[in-house]
């Protein structure tokens, strides 16, 4: 039974069964990205770029980053700031990306949106998420 509970943290890769998730959320004055995969298995890389600020992970199951609106301030380029997340997993790749501001909600007092531009097709398309908001990764 002990070598049954300490194994269930532990699962082997397999891509094909892996999603990749990328959840956002804010408070109005933190907001925080967290990437993690479900089921909980070890990447061999994340990359997460924002606002051309890069860092790689290696070995890891998930990370958050935690960004104040002041630290948003200083990497904005027209209110919105670039934000790129890559994962692979046994030479699967996956990746999303998009400009994306934070602002608070028009509708709801103490709510927050994302307000995303994603390109598709070749045309930016303009996206409005709730916070949290929670989106898979699509294979690269």
């Amino acid at each position: 039974m002990i070598a049954m509970v300490s194994m269930a943290g532990c699962q082997e890769a397999e891509p094909s069964r892996t999603i990749v998730s990328l959840q956002i959320d804010s408070d109005g004055e933190n907001n925080w990205i967290y990437v993690y995969t479900i089921p909980r298995i070890k990447m061999g890389n994340l990359t997460i770029s924002i606002g051309g600020i890069t860092e790689t992970y290696s070995s890891v199951f998930s990370h958050q980053i935690l960004m104040s609106n002041e630290d948003i301030a200083n990497i904005t380029e027209e209110g919105y700031f670039l934000l790129i997340v890559s994962a692979d997993l046994k030479n699967t790749y996956w990746e999303f990306t998009c400009k994306m501001r934070i602002v608070p909600s028009e509708f709801d007092e103490g709510l927050f949106v994302a307000d995303v531009l994603i390109e598709e097709d070749d045309n930016e398309v303009e996206k409005e998420w709730q916070l949290p908001y929670n989106l898979p990764l699509e294979f690269k």
